[in-house]
């Protein structure tokens, strides 16, 4: 059956998902360097001319899976604390960690966003992605501001974004190829690979205490 134009809205909505969804699957078994037109065709009913008229480089379909998994994440740290409780430093570290490692691809495409993803995508998918993201991060500000009720817009802001530049810069570190694990053992370099949580629950407390004056 020869391939036939979307013509509705919802139609050319459908064939976007599909599109999302196979590179999604795609992505979480081959990482970026698995993700291309090539496997998302063979997964999908579409040639790769076909893709191309919904999106012109596979990162901008990993905008799309990045802008969900963004939120997926926001929401289920907005569920994990409750109103009007009184947490501890520890707790939210904790909470907060567990959060980021429950939604590991959320981690992983963040830490390429602005290496490998940002550059390789049209100015109008890039703008409309941040939109979305600032839309989103609200919703974090909304919520550090009800955990410290004292902290001001700004210091909130800094908060958040000292805290995710932490993160997302600890977390390639903690996912060392087989190759980089064998370099550092001929290296004779004295190295620990560190593990997904405790990096990152450090650096949250980083974050906070370079804060913790506009916290009080």
């Amino acid at each position: 059956m020869a391939f036939q134009r979307a013509r509705s809205k919802d139609q050319i909505q459908d064939r976007i998902q599909e599109i999302v969804d196979a590179a999604s699957s795609i992505y979480n078994l081959g990482g970026y360097e698995g993700l291309n037109f090539s496997t998302i065709s063979e997964h999908t009913k579409f040639t790769r001319p076909n893709i191309y008229k919904y999106f012109k480089t596979k990162d901008e379909i990993l905008l799309v899976i990045l802008k969900e998994d963004m939120k997926l994440f926001v929401s289920s740290l907005l569920k994990s604390f409750r109103l009007n409780k009184c947490y501890s430093l520890y707790e939210i570290t904790e909470i907060w960690t567990a959060a980021l490692i429950e939604h590991e691809r959320f981690l992983d495409l963040f830490a390429i966003l602005f290496t490998l993803i940002e550059k390789n995508v049209s100015v109008k998918a890039l703008s409309e992605f941040k939109k979305e993201v600032l839309v989103t991060q609200e919703l974090l500000i909304d919520l550090v501001a009800q955990l410290y009720p004292s902290a001001d817009n700004g210091s909130i802001r800094d908060f958040i974004t000292a805290q995710f530049t932490l993160a997302f810069g600890l977390y390639p570190m903690t996912k060392l190829c087989r190759l980089q694990l064998e370099a550092i053992r001929l290296s004779g370099i004295d190295y620990k690979p560190l593990n997904s949580k405790q990096p990152i629950v450090q650096a949250f407390i980083n974050s906070y205490t370079a804060w913790k004056i506009q916290f009080i």
